[in-house]
This record gives structure tokens, sequence and C-alpha cells, in this order.
């Protein structure tokens, strides 16, 4: 059940059907003096960098998302349209190449830079610039030229119709940051990030805690907390406790196990929400036994996922039916999932390696960023030694994997850190069906860890990134999940995620989106009356 003092809706618009949590509105008698608020907050993992050209990880993200604001952004959760942020309005040309932006005046950094357009082109310039190794990159590749027209007008110039440029723009990664700022700090901005966002980052002691605090010149609505402290707490029933004992107001990704815990609390509760992110291996496909289709498809059909879900999960996930769950842009229709079948992978391996393979498969996880990851990882290695394949397992702590991951080395295969293994838990919430597509299966794409290469996938997603018909659009995305389920997987898909998020009794305005980004800045808790307006 749903606490009774939150409001669940869902949005059909655009086909992203992700859920929503509504603020809603404070109510608290009057008093004479307001206490300071901080709002506490406990992921499972630490932020590994506040700047958003170079993030992939969503425990970042949320903080940053405090620090930042974008050109434009989503109204709200529902993600069906599109306003005005640090732009106050734009104009498209006719040929769908030229995008004019007019600024919004007086809005000023953290470190007093003037906001204006060539700070506009200096964030999105620095995100394409190779030299940086962002790996966002190719979600801004569309872009060929960024002008500084005037201070409050800036021209984008797109190499080919961009009908996803908006939706770019919108993202975390795509935040203006203070040119003065980046230059000053160098390498160690991503220790310092310097935004127009209605806070500002206080204090960082990584693996501790992370202070934001709030900004007094913000231009837009003002946050309510006066500050908001993230702490990394990686085991899960740790989380419980620091929720439990009043030492946390929200504590994220609570274990399934806890939940009747949190419920029967007279001081908390559990938010249950649904989820577009999807958990799952991925597969070096640059070297054995992976480099075969064959071999990936045939560990699918090794994994019981419906028993990790009971027994793992307690129930709180979905037996994926395709790479896309639900409220995904573009979802191709359920594909069949796939069963489980021991002998069928057996011999599916064994067609492709028909003395057995003999080599041992390295798994990497981590701990404490995903519901149960590494139980379910150690779950998923016993399922690959039941059919006889010897495998090697390694827990990683998430900055440190985030980093190894993404670093580029060369000679490594695929060009990354990943190539030492075969196989690395990871989970996307993203729901823009390109990008979700994209940076997974393109060749080309920067983000693409696996090494995955297939000429018919590359040529659907190249032709749908220019196509300005949506219907078309979505049906080529259809066509890639299909052939990415039923014929050639870079992944081993494990389920669809279930948002658990522990929160106490008398927190409001707190928004949840389906990709797991929460929108805190206008959270307040009973008996604190909100900053006055300006």
């Amino acid at each position: 059940m749903q606490p009774s003092f939150l409001k669940i809706t869902r949005r059909e618009g655009l086909g992203l059907g992700l859920a929503l949590l509504s603020s809603i509105m404070y109510l608290s008698a009057p008093t004479s003096a307001r206490a300071e608020f901080n709002l506490r907050i406990v992921q499972g993992t630490d932020v590994d960098t506040l700047d958003p050209a170079v993030s992939r990880s969503t425990p970042s993200q949320i903080v940053f998302n405090n620090i930042f604001n974008t050109l434009v952004r989503w109204k709200d959760t529902k993600l069906d349209e599109i306003v005005p942020d640090l732009a106050e309005s734009w104009t498209k040309s006719e040929d769908g190449l030229r995008w004019t932006f007019k600024l919004r005046r007086g809005v000023k950094f953290h470190d007093g830079t003037p906001f204006d357009a060539e700070a506009v082109k200096f964030s999105l310039e620095r995100i394409l610039d190779p030299a940086l190794g962002s790996p966002n990159r190719s979600l801004f590749t569309s872009i060929s030229e960024v002008n500084a027209k005037n201070p409050e007008t800036v021209e984008i110039v797109t190499k080919e119709p961009s009908p996803m440029l908006l939706e770019v723009l919108a993202e975390e990664y795509a935040g203006i940051n203070s040119p003065t700022a980046v230059k000053k700090s160098g390498r160690a901005y991503a220790r310092n990030p310097v935004g127009t966002g209605p806070y500002m980052l206080s204090e960082w002691v990584p693996a501790q805690q992370l202070v934001i605090k709030r900004n007094p010149d913000y231009a837009g609505t003002p946050g309510k907390p006066d500050k908001m402290t993230f702490r990394p707490v990686p085991e899960a029933e740790a989380r419980v406790i620091e929720l439990t004992t009043g030492n946390a107001d929200i504590a994220l990704n609570i274990p399934p196990e806890a939940t009747e815990k949190v419920r029967r609390n007279a001081a908390t509760a559990i938010v249950t929400e649904p989820s577009s992110f999807q958990i799952f291996f991925e597969l070096n496909t640059t070297k054995p036994p992976f480099a075969d289709p064959r071999v990936r498809l045939a560990i699918n059909h090794a994994i019981d996922r419906k028993a990790i879900i009971e027994k793992i999960l307690n129930g709180y996930g979905r037996v994926p039916d395709g790479i896309f769950p639900r409220g995904v842009q573009g979802r191709a229709p359920g594909q069949p999932p796939y069963a489980y079948d021991p002998d069928k992978a057996r011999k599916m391996i064994a067609e492709v390696f028909p003395g057995g393979y003999n080599e041992p498969i390295v798994i990497w996880t981590p701990a404490g960023r995903y519901a149960k990851d590494k139980a379910v990882a150690e779950t998923v290695q016993g399922y690959l030694n039941a059919i006889g394949l010897k495998t090697e397992f390694k827990v990683w702590e998430w900055a440190t994997y985030q980093k190894t991951l993404y670093r580029p080395e060369t000679g490594k295969g695929t060009g990354r850190g990943s190539n030492d293994a075969n196989m690395w838990l990871l989970g996307t919430g993203v729901t823009n069906a390109d990008w979700r597509l994209r940076r997974k299966f393109s060749s080309t794409d920067d983000s693409n860890l696996t090494g995955y290469k297939q000429p018919r996938i590359d040529e659907l997603l190249a032709k749908a990134s220019v196509d300005m018909n949506y219907t078309s659009r979505m049906q080529a995305y259809a066509d890639v999940q299909k052939i990415v389920w039923n014929e050639a997987p870079n992944s081993l898909v494990l389920f669809d995620q279930v948002q658990l998020i522990g929160i106490a009794k008398g927190l409001k305005g707190l928004e949840v989106y389906g990709d797991e980004i929460i929108k805190l800045d206008q959270v307040t808790k009973l008996g604190r009356l909100p900053p006055s307006g300006r």
C-alpha cells in the first residue's frame, strides 16, 4: 500500500508511461521562527563525480541536479512537455538544422560569473571535445556548431535534422557549467562544481558525506531545505537502521526483505514505485566465450529469473519480456521471456565448444548500487556453474567500478577497463529510446562497453536518428529490440526493477521519476516552514 499522503499518477503521453510521485502541498501550523531544515539522504553508493558532462551514475545525478540548470527541462515527471529553463524560448529553421535559443537575463553562476551565450557554447563544446572523454559525448554529436550570437542568444546547428535535440538538452548531462570555474579547477572540477541551480556545494568528504546548501541568489523558486546531506551507506540493512532510528529522512534502495519493517515503524513509510530500470550482466563480445551470439543466447536460458525475483527480491521485480521494461519510450510489444532451460543452455554451448569451454569466466559486480546486486550476482554465478562453466567473482565499490568500466585503455580490446572481465553487472533506467539503444548497441558509440557490432542494428539506429517522423522512428527502435532479444543479445538480462524508497513520515513534496532520479528541492517535513519567497 502507498502511504495515504502520497498521490500516484501515471503518464501515457509520448509512449513513455513513467510513474510519478507528485509534489504535495506543504501544510503546517505557522510559527514565528523556522528551524534550519537539513534534508538527510542515505544512498547505497558514494557520489563519484559532480561534473554532469562525465557522469553516468544516478547517485551523482540526484545530487548535481540541484546544482545545475539546463537550457530546457521536462515540465514535470510526466515527461510529456519540454519547457524553458535557462532558455526563455526557442525557434527552429525550416530545414530543421538551426535552433535559436533566447536566454534568461540576470542569471549568475554560484561563483558570480554571469550566465550568457558564451557559457552555453563553452559547456556544449566541452562535452563534445574528445579530450574530455565524456561517456555521454555521442548523445550530443548531432551538434556541428554552437554560436554565441550575442550575450542573450545562442544558435545550435545540427549536422542533420535532429528530432531528439530538445530531449538531449533536457538531460542531466547537459547542465550548464561556469566557464570560470572549469578553467580554474581543471581536472579537479568534478570536485568543485559551479552551476546556476538552487543549491551549491558546501562540503564533500568522499566515502563520508556530501553537503549542498541553498543558493540565496537563485533566480527561480527557492529550495525548501536549507541544506541537503547525502551519505553513502553500502549495507542495505544499515540504511534501514539509519531511517528507522531517525538519522535519515530518505533511504534509497531499501532491501525487499526490510519493507515490512519500515512499514511497521511508526515514524517511517515505504514508497513503492515502478521503474524503467532493468538489471543485467553486460557481456564482453570481443573475446570467447561471448564473441559468439549463440553462447550469449544460451546463458540467457540458464537463469531462473522467477526464482531470483521471488526468493531474493521478495517479489519486487518483473521477469523481462524484452530489453525495454515498461515506462521506456518506443517499447516493442512484449517478446517471449527466456525460458529457464539449463539443458538447452548446455546444448547450445556445446554446439559452439564441442569439448566444453574450460577457461574461467570473470564476473564483476558492485555491492549496494542495485536491488540485492551482490546476492543476485552470486546466484547467477551458481547457475552458470551448474551448466558446466567455470567462473571467477569480484565485488567492487561503486565509484571505483564506474571508473574502471569506462576507463579507456589502449590495446584492451573494447578500449575499456572492462576487457579484464567477461561480464559485469549494470542497470539502466534511460527512458529515451534512441539513447538507451545507441549507447549499448551502436558499434561507434563511446559508451558501448561490450564491443557489440551488428551492421543491421547500426543501419537502423543511423536511420532513426534523423527521422523526424515519430511513428517510423519508433518502429526502427522496435526492430532493434527484436533483433537483440531473439538473435544477438549483448547482455544477460535479469529483471525489471521496482523502486523501494524509505521515507520519514511527514515528508512531503518528493518527486520520483521512473529512471530513479528523485527531485528534492521542494521537499518539506512537518513542523518546518518553507523559506520566504523573493
